[in-house]
């Protein structure tokens, strides 16, 4: 699955496009504790941005890009 070149994703404010919500589903599934040091420690991603992601609200690109190639990773651990 690509952010960047997914078409259900829409364009949102300069920089930020909406989020797929079976990336968030994927999200949701890796998060141990709702706190802002849990989530960057686990995801490197901020409380507010958690809010943001469960809301649908849109993201900085730059961000989907690397949670997406971070939640990769977690899932290939779990896996292997």
């Amino acid at each position: 699955m690509q952010t960047q070149n997914n078409s259900e994703a829409k364009a949102g404010p300069k920089g930020c496009q909406e989020v797929d919500r079976r990336l968030v589903a994927r999200v949701e599934a890796m998060v141990t504790h709702r706190t802002d040091e849990a989530l960057n420690a686990r995801l490197g991603i901020s409380y507010n941005t958690w809010r943001k992601l469960i809301a649908g609200q849109p993201v900085r690109t730059s961000l989907l890009t690397r949670l997406e190639a971070k939640l990769n990773m977690l899932e290939a651990q779990e896996h292997g």
